[in-house]
């Protein structure tokens, strides 16, 4: 079947939706009239999807996950049934449902790409009643998926063991190509930092169990020519400022961000070292292959990483950084202090980053995501 439109169904308010803003910018330079269903909580302008035909449900922020869900999935049913296209893209597990029943009432083929692993999602790996509820709804919508697609390798080998379904495909989040920006002081100047203090850079969520007040703890004991910048936002935020002041660390640790996606090369290429540490915290994050990780290598950042299967093998294999135990902040602050130090060290892995940044891009693999999901 030809494919000429495509309407993608996302639960996020799409401001830091790469994922989504990378699959549906693909589609639509494949020649596809596209449109984008997301969230909105507020009437704040989205930025860098000017291209990309979208439109955001309303639903209210004070209410309860469970409770804006069936708001969502029931506006989101009578918007792809009052709207015609030849295959729906569903980004993840909340919009299961109700992709489901319109695919079905209408008669057409989705898509159903995994962002996590929910059998092993941090979110409810401790909550049995909430683990059972989402496994259990992925479980009736996954199967009747014309494709299922994946972010890493091991994921994927277990969606197919789990439930029994065909090959699952893997596109790992690379990011799009962009130019490097010639000003790498913007966090410099913006923050007011010393232009001779080494920014070591977190860019993502602050959120419970990714481990990001053990890498604040371990910031006292690296060296005083570094400071560390924590780009972002998320529950654990204002936790982690006041471990900063607790731990007297308040002039060495900055907060800032986030920025939509289209901007964040310009802030992650002031960093002299990244850091994509995550906590194992269930499958999902051991299995992981994180934005940031590669967004690094894109922006020619060294990194210091988990040592979990897929991000060794990204961070190993092409020797751009280190890859650590998360959990032991001595060895963090270590191996911090390592790469300000070890100057021929870090140039071999920064010449690596420049290397690799050429392979690791979305526009390398768009053209066998696309043929894989027609």
């Amino acid at each position: 079947m030809k494919i000429k439109r495509v309407i993608f169904a996302v639960y996020d308010d799409l401001h830091h939706e790469y994922r989504g803003f990378k699959t549906a910018g693909s589609f639509s330079k494949a020649g596809c009239d596209v449109m984008v269903f997301g969230i909105r909580y507020d009437n704040v302008k989205l930025m860098g999807w000017d291209e990309i035909h979208n439109i955001r449900i309303r639903i209210v922020k004070n209410f309860p996950l469970g409770l804006n869900m069936i708001l969502f999935w029931f506006r989101l049913f009578f918007m792809l049934m009052k709207n015609n296209c030849d295959l729906i893209y569903c980004h993840d597990i909340f919009p299961l449902f109700p992709v489901y029943l319109a695919s079905k009432l209408k008669g057409l083929p989705y898509i159903y790409d995994a962002h996590e692993f929910w059998h092993g999602n941090s979110q409810v790996e401790n909550r049995p009643i909430t683990k059972y509820f989402w496994t259990t709804y992925e479980k009736l919508f996954i199967k009747p998926a014309r494709s299922v697609i994946t972010v890493s390798e091991p994921i994927a080998r277990e969606l197919e063991r789990i439930y029994s379904i065909k090959e699952v495909g893997v596109f790992t989040n690379l990011p799009l190509k962009k130019n490097i920006p010639s000003d790498i002081e913007i966090l410099h100047n913006s923050l007011g930092i010393n232009k001779s203090k080494k920014i070591v850079l977190y860019q993502g969520h602050f959120l419970v169990n990714n481990g990001l007040d053990t890498v604040i703890k371990a910031f006292r004991q690296v060296n005083e020519s570094a400071v560390l910048v924590l780009i972002g936002s998320g529950s654990e935020k204002e936790k982690l400022q006041d471990l900063c002041v607790e731990l007297k660390l308040q002039d060495r640790i900055f907060f800032t961000g986030p920025f939509p996606h289209d901007e964040l090369i310009k802030y992650t290429a002031c960093a002299y070292l990244g850091l994509c540490l995550i906590r194992n915290f269930g499958k999902s994050y051991y299995y992981s292959t994180p934005n940031k990780m590669f967004e690094f290598i894109q922006a020619h950042i060294p990194q210091v990483s988990s040592d979990f299967p897929e991000m060794s093998r990204f961070v190993k294999g092409y020797e751009v950084g280190e890859v650590i135990d998360p959990e032991n902040a001595e060895l963090i602050s270590g191996t911090i202090n390592k790469l300000l130090e070890d100057v021929s060290g870090y140039r071999k892995y920064k010449t690596n980053c420049i290397r690799a940044s050429e392979e690791l891009v979305w526009e390398n693999i768009e053209s066998d995501m696309i043929r894989f999901c027609s």
